[in-house]
């Protein structure tokens, strides 16, 4: 399972860069009019804010169930920019969060290119201490993290792979999909979990013809985003 660095984390850094104003005018951008724009294949939140002339801070605060690019998915729709409320309220949480996580994100902040699973493995005092601070604003309710496998981690297109999901909310319908690591995902089917939050599904690696990575999601609401380990593609 690939562990995330918590969203206000993700939305402190952001504020503490001056990242979070994003432009008064719309993209004229095709797709990025009238305040919304619907994610396209291997989008990311760089790629959109790009595309849209808009910060990756203002499409976080304008969309509260998007962590990341994991969690984008193709075709769905997000909006640009947040409402009055919506900053308010972050502007808020963030002026009080901010101070206490500055020295555990100054970590993060000098380890760019590794990811958010190997940074929190390397240091579980800064994924302890950050799990804390998302407690104490709401952002968890303590519970013991999901977990996500998949089993084999390498193999040609077109084969099968088992998704062993556990620690999920009990009969909860979920969204499975698949796309390149830190990216948009294409949605490949629903499924549930069990009476006891667990959940076994095969599924087909689709044919990509640029990735010779793919990572496979499990979305369920704010209370499942799981992301599995890269599956390799090989002949």
């Amino acid at each position: 399972m690939r562990h995330r660095i918590p969203r206000m984390a993700t939305l402190a850094l952001f504020a503490g860069a001056g990242f979070l104003a994003g432009s008064q005018g719309f993209a004229q951008e095709a797709g990025c009019q009238n305040g919304t724009v619907q994610v396209q294949p291997d989008d990311t939140l760089s790629r959109i804010a790009s595309r849209c002339d808009v910060s990756e801070g203002a499409l976080l605060a304008a969309n509260p169930s998007i962590d990341g690019s994991a969690d984008l998915q193709v075709g769905t729709t997000m909006r640009l920019q947040p409402t009055t409320s919506q900053s308010q309220d972050l502007g808020r949480r963030l002026n009080h969060f901010a101070r206490e996580a500055n020295d555990a994100l100054g970590r993060v902040a000098g380890q760019v290119g590794s990811s958010a699973q190997d940074l929190l493995d390397k240091n579980p005092d800064l994924k302890a201490r950050l799990e804390r601070l998302g407690q104490r604003i709401g952002l968890s309710d303590g519970n013991s993290t999901p977990s996500l496998t998949l089993t084999p981690d390498k193999g040609p297109a077109g084969s099968t792979v088992t998704l062993a999901a556990t620690g999920l909310p009990k009969d909860q319908l979920v969204k499975i999909g698949v796309g390149a690591p830190n990216s948009a995902f294409q949605l490949l089917q629903d499924a549930r979990s069990s009476n006891e939050g667990t959940l076994s599904v095969n599924v087909k690696v689709p044919e990509r013809s640029n990735d010779t990575r793919v990572v496979f999601t499990l979305r369920g609401g704010d209370a499942v985003k799981l992301t599995s380990k890269p599956f390799r593609i090989v002949p």
